[in-house]
């Protein structure tokens, strides 16, 4: 499942990976929440908090992370908080990102990412 989480605001999109991400999460979740920040302004920032991701599907659209590829130009920064299950999905979306826009945190530091990422 895929949380859009309140510290959303702006051009930063930030979101709570729990459990198994879906090509549902994807779509229905995800996409929306890109395409209205694309739509509002000219940059987007990304927080992703996946402290409590499980796994992914991988015959999904997260596998690709086209929203993210096809948006590079207007990618600011992300920071990508983990736990234990993380790795793969982190590696999806830092090879979605340009070089050194993003940093990694473990969890429990979720505010420090935030205010990072915030920048």
């Amino acid at each position: 499942m895929l949380e859009s989480l309140p510290s959303t605001e702006g051009n930063l999109v930030c979101f709570r990976a729990v459990g198994t991400l879906t090509e549902e999460d994807y779509a229905v979740v995800f996409v929306p929440m890109m395409g209205d920040v694309l739509s509002r302004y000219p940059n987007f920032r990304l927080y992703a908090d996946l402290s409590r991701l499980l796994g992914w599907d991988e015959a999904s659209s997260w596998e690709t992370g086209a929203i993210l590829h096809s948006n590079l130009s207007k990618f600011e920064r992300a920071a990508i908080v983990g736990g234990p299950s993380w790795a793969g999905l982190a590696l999806v979306l830092r090879d979605s990102l340009p070089p050194g826009a993003y940093e990694f945190f473990t969890d429990g530091h979720q505010k420090k990412a935030l205010a990072w990422v915030r920048g």
